[in-house]
Formats: C-alpha cells, sequence, structure tokens
C-alpha cells in the first residue's frame, strides 16, 4: 500500500505557490493603481460604513481570507469605547492576537484607518 500523502502535500504547495503568484499580480495590476493620496483621504473621513468603488475593492482586497488568520492584523478594544489597539493574529488558533501597544487610538474610526496604513505598509505602499 503506497502513501500518497505526500504527493498531495507537495501538490498542495504548488497551488498555493501559484496562488500567491496570481494574488500578487492581481494587486499590482488592479488594486494598486486604485490607492492614491485621495483614496486614503476618503477612507481617513469615513473608515467605516458605505465607501466608493474603488475604496470598497481595496478593503475587500485587503480583507480576504478570513478563514486564514496567522499574520492578520486585527483592531483590539483594550478599554471599551475608550482605547484601540491594533493586533496581529497568532499562527495557533485559538491564541489571543499581539497587541501592538505602541499603536493606540482614541476611537474605532481613527483605528480603523490606522489598520488601513498599516495594511498599506505591508503591502509596500506608501501615499
Amino acid at each position: 500500500m503506497t502513501n500518497d500523502g505526500g504527493k498531495e502535500m507537495v501538490q498542495k504547495t504548488k497551488d498555493k505557490a501559484v496562488y500567491m503568484d496570481i494574488d500578487k499580480r492581481i494587486f499590482e495590476t488592479t488594486i494598486k493603481p486604485l490607492i492614491t493620496k485621495e483614496l486614503v483621504a476618503e477612507h481617513r473621513v469615513k473608515p467605516i460604513g458605505k465607501h466608493s468603488e474603488n475604496l470598497g475593492l481595496v478593503l475587500r482586497y485587503f480583507r480576504r481570507h478570513h478563514e486564514q488568520l496567522e499574520g492578520k492584523y486585527v483592531v483590539v478594544c483594550t478599554k471599551p469605547e475608550k482605547e484601540w489597539h491594533l493586533g496581529e493574529y497568532p499562527d495557533d488558533r485559538g491564541k489571543r492576537p499581539t497587541i501592538f501597544w505602541d499603536e493606540s487610538f482614541d476611537s474605532i474610526e481613527a483605528a480603523e484607518h490606522g489598520l488601513f496604513l498599516k495594511r498599506l505598509r505591508k503591502y509596500g505602499v506608501e501615499v
């Protein structure tokens, strides 16, 4: 009896590499050109709620892969209705996110915009 687990693992690794390559191309050709100073200003004014089509596309790109938490940034409320920080999910499900204590905000809107800017930096976008 043969064990095909190794072949399946290799195929999954190849599939993920192809997916990541396609995802990177989508970002470079479709998403990144939408990110302008005006788009960032729009988000600063209204980080929560209905957005323009372009901002909606960018946000959906950043928020995708809900099942994959490792390395995802998150807003963490540390004092109800008073203080928010950014954090990052660990690679183990069920564990609490790492909180970035140096990134503190006094409103959920400010925290959401801080999260947006952090995601832009993660993707190498400076505006």
